[in-house]
């Protein structure tokens, strides 16, 4: 019997080993199509366009012809690339910094007990599932000189407005369609941080004599500050591939004066055919989106040390 009892220990250390390969191959299974679909429409699109940005190519007759960095050196030397680029970024961060504090607001207000909250709920979500191509044709319109926006500053005494010939009007108008979509998310996801802060904290700040402002900024906002990078991180991403908003409502114009690069990565590789140009553009403009996410990563930690 004594003989025994190592070989029977070894089978079950074999069994359970068998039984744990199986798991293994089982788990790998189910997350394997995930992987794939990754790679397909994530990974090699990404190793193709950095070819791509290293090449002169129009997509047509002619196979691609290797030219180095010739692409990238045009980007920094020739142009309105970086003209674009820095208007990308200066329309990206009023997005940004809008979309955050007013979606804050918003998180907060609907933060209540209320028997209708799951209805304003829905409703502050709706319009991100809402199509961008059928949501911007209608705000277009409202926009048009006989429009709806015109009708009521004619109703109101005011002189219509030629929106489509102003830069600023038209910043302001891109500005509001992307708040309008995106506010949605971001709020329910600031929500969410505010229910996971412990309720006792505000009930102790009460007693303290703490007033709303002072257990918002010495409560609530620590409390956030992971939701808090994860939205910014989302929304450096978000802003910086900012295209439909820019194609359906103002095509870049008044006079190319709202035009941003992403736009431009449109033209150059589907109208205009210069896929190489457009491949190093992506390129770019994805490092610097890493770029400025790491930075403000790297800032959020060393605050938090």
């Amino acid at each position: 019997m004594k003989d025994n009892v190592p070989v029977y220990g070894k089978k079950r250390e074999k069994k359970s080993r068998n039984r744990a390969q199986i798991r293994s191959r089982r788990a790998y299974s189910i997350i394997l199509p995930f992987f794939a679909y990754i790679a397909l429409w994530g990974l090699i699109p990404l190793i193709y366009g950095l070819y791509l940005g290293l090449t002169e190519y129009n997509g047509l007759a002619e196979s691609p012809r290797f030219v180095g960095l010739k692409n990238y050196i045009n980007f920094f030397t020739t142009g309105d690339y970086l003209l674009l680029l820095w208007r990308q970024v200066w329309i990206g961060v009023i997005c940004l910094g809008a979309n955050t504090l007013i979606s804050f607001a918003i998180g907060l207000a609907l933060n209540v007990t209320s028997r209708a909250r799951g209805v304003f709920r829905a409703s502050v979500y709706v319009p991100c599932i809402a199509s961008t191509s059928i949501t911007s044709a209608i705000f277009v319109a409202l926009l048009e000189p006989n429009g709806t926006m015109n009708t009521l500053l004619k109703d109101f005494g005011a002189k219509p407005v030629t929106w489509s010939y102003s830069q600023f009007w038209m910043v302001f108008w891109v500005a509001v369609y992307f708040l309008w979509r995106n506010l949605g998310p971001a709020a329910i996801i600031w929500l969410g941080g505010l229910q996971s802060i412990d309720a006792s904290l505000y009930e102790a700040a009460k007693v303290d004599g703490a007033n709303a402002v002072q257990r918002i900024r010495y409560i609530t906002l620590p409390g956030l500050r992971f939701v808090t990078s994860y939205i910014m991180l989302t929304g450096i991403i978000s802003v910086m591939q900012m295209f439909d908003v820019i194609m359906f409502i103002t095509k870049g114009n008044p006079y190319g004066k709202t035009d941003v690069l992403m736009y431009k990565i449109y033209r150059d590789g589907v109208v205009n055919f210069n896929l190489g140009m457009a491949g190093a553009e992506s390129t770019i403009l994805g490092l610097i989106t890493v770029v400025f996410a790491l930075i403000y990563f790297k800032v959020v930690l060393s605050k938090e040390e």
